[in-house]
């Protein structure tokens, strides 16, 4: 087999547009230029050190941006514990920046939409600050048939009392795991629940200044597994939410007349199971938190259309369609494909969410060898994801960097996904010569459109209403504003045009210092009001720290007929519109 050509530097022939025409991962029998930049010194003579540095001397130093580096991997093994060369593939040696952000890195992998100038003002140097790990299907096949649920609901952290004994095949997973991750990191959540098991590491300088604050589990022999932990760092609440979706392919038959029924079978599950996972604990992290991270197996299909008759396609039609677009390397027809592109494209699951274009090979289904070799029994696929939400917004939101998946790992069906994300600081800049001791914002001209009811409510039965709540201690409700607006009954685009909602923002020198400005959020809830009590229909949120960011330096400040989405379980549920003005109260 022809060696595929290896890639160029990423920005030496511009960015890829994303088309057709992109360059792919490397062939199966070629060297991938990626095993050779992320193994490191273990004895054996490979150089431990990024190729990038020897370039990097004569070049002027660059401008980087504060912030958290986040990496996030997930892996499904398949029943297999992987070996060294290829968990040296997979994860960055000890933490180190520079073995995903290299300039080396493939066109591939860099993400559509970041420049050159975002590139390189983040910090390739040093270690990333979080390092979140996700695997599934852990557990050894003699073990996973009949242990798969005997740790369970365990959770362990480092110095604690309730380290789950594991198995031989989980011990020996922890401590490669733990030797490639290094001395620099404190562990700050381990859990291993049936064949699931996700680690959350912070840098060990910054160890003091964070916390797990909650970690929950979730699992269904048909529908699958997840395993959800909040991260406090520094005040800043990062969700991370580990999922495997169970597709029942081996069930959907293969004859002609019944492939469709039984594909939309298998994927109205998928979609209802993720919106499931995403209540933890009757709360929904994409609303709670700052950002949120879903990633894992989650086992959408590439699921081409039917042919130009109109006729569904046989499962030998879809493995010609299949090697015939990855022949061409046509990951935009293969995108149009994919189920969860379409299912977040048409609000049926995760449309909260963003994701990165996948311009590269699909992660499954593999043999079990280092390169690209399909197991053609199974439509290739890009089953393993990593998705993001970001409820603050302007400079505050977090960036997808690098995404890229590991050809060079060969124990597995699956080839494991990793990306590098970057959450920028953010600092309220007041005036010390004319500082505001408080502000004063009000919300007027509320309106909603399209409200989505769960699917047991009538359109007609919705009786909304609008609940509006901020944790914040140095955000309060306005004593003449009530906290609610008045109920509108049975219609699906109420308006508000006289309620007014007011609060007040505490700016003493005593707060804002602290870190509760920066990450003030608004929760804004539909409510309907219905026989047994009230419902949530959506919560819309609002990044009260922004606001404050845009109108800080003016005495008055407003905008008018702003939009946003009331989202619930992950999909949009409607709109909300509002005016908001915001003015300067200069005394208590």
């Amino acid at each position: 087999m022809t060696r595929d050509r290896e890639e160029k530097d990423h920005f030496s022939r511009g960015h890829s547009s994303g088309s057709g025409k992109s360059s792919g991962n490397g062939g199966s029998g070629g060297k991938d230029k990626m095993a050779i930049r992320h193994r490191h010194s273990d004895g054996s003579g490979n150089d431990s050190s990024p190729r990038h540095h020897s370039d990097d001397r004569h070049r002027t130093r660059r401008t980087t941006r504060k912030g958290l580096r986040i990496f996030v991997g997930t892996a499904n093994l398949s029943q297999a514990i992987p070996d060294e060369e290829s968990l040296a593939a997979f994860l960055p040696n000890k933490g180190k920046a520079a073995y995903v952000l290299n300039s080396d890195v493939k066109s591939s992998s860099v993400v559509d939409g970041v420049s050159k100038k975002d590139f390189n003002q983040v910090d390739r140097h040093g270690k990333v600050e979080v390092l979140v790990l996700g695997f599934q299907e852990c557990l050894e096949s003699t073990v996973a048939n009949g242990l798969s649920t005997a740790f369970g609901g365990l959770l362990s952290k480092k110095g604690s009392t309730d380290v789950p004994a594991g198995n031989t095949s989980t011990k020996e997973l922890d401590a490669m795991i733990n030797a490639h991750v290094g001395d620099d990191y404190t562990l700050m959540m381990e859990r291993l629940h049936a064949d699931m098991l996700v680690y959350i590491y912070v840098r060990s300088d910054l160890a003091s200044s964070a916390s797990v604050t909650e970690t929950h589990v979730q699992t269904s022999r048909s529908k699958g597994c997840s395993i959800a932990s909040t991260l406090i760092v520094g005040g800043t609440k990062l969700s991370f939410i580990c999922m495997q979706l169970k597709d029942k392919e081996q069930f959907v038959p293969r004859k002609n007349s019944t492939i469709s029924a039984g594909k939309k079978a298998t994927l109205d599950q998928k979609n209802a199971t993720a919106e499931e996972f995403l209540s933890v604990a009757g709360k929904d992290p994409s609303l709670s938190s700052h950002h949120i991270f879903v990633f894992g197996d989650l086992n959408y299909r590439v699921s081409p259309p039917s042919n130009t008759r109109g006729v569904t396609n046989t499962f030998e039609e879809e493995q010609f369609i299949a090697r015939n677009m990855l022949t061409k390397k046509d990951w935009s027809s293969i995108s149009d494909s994919d189920e969860l592109v379409q299912a977040m494209k048409n609000n049926d699951a995760l449309s909260a969410f963003t994701t990165p274009f996948c311009k590269f090979h699909p992660t499954y289904k593999m043999q079990r060898a280092a390169g690209i070799k399909y197991d053609y029994s199974s439509m290739p696929s890009y089953a393993d994801r990593i998705l993001v939400r970001s409820n603050q917004e302007g400079s505050r939101k977090v960036e997808a960097i690098v995404y890229e998946p590991i050809h060079q790992f060969s124990t597995s069906l699956h080839k494991p996904m990793r990306g590098l994300f970057f959450l920028p600081d953010r600092k309220i800049h007041f005036d010390p010569n004319n500082e505001p001791k408080a502000m004063i914002i009000t919300f007027t001209h509320l309106k909603g459109k399209k409200l989505r009811p769960k699917e047991d409510i009538l359109h007609s039965d919705i009786n909304p209403y609008l609940q509006f709540c901020c944790d914040a201690r140095c955000v309060k409700m306005s004593k003449s504003s009530k906290d609610r607006t008045e109920t509108t009954y049975t219609t699906d685009r109420p308006t508000w045009p006289t309620q007014t909602i007011r609060y007040r923002v505490d700016l003493s020198s005593s707060k804002r210092h602290g870190d509760e400005i920066k990450d003030t959020l608004l929760h804004i809830k539909c409510m309907n009001e219905g026989i047994r009590g009230a419902t949530v229909l959506g919560t819309a949120v609002i990044d009260l720290a922004n606001v404050i960011c845009k109108s800080v330096t003016k005495e008055e400040w407003q905008q008018r007929e702003v939009e946003t989405y009331f989202y619930r379980g992950g999909r949009q549920t409607g709109k909300l519109y509002y005016n908001i003005k915001v003015r300067w109260e200069e005394n208590e």
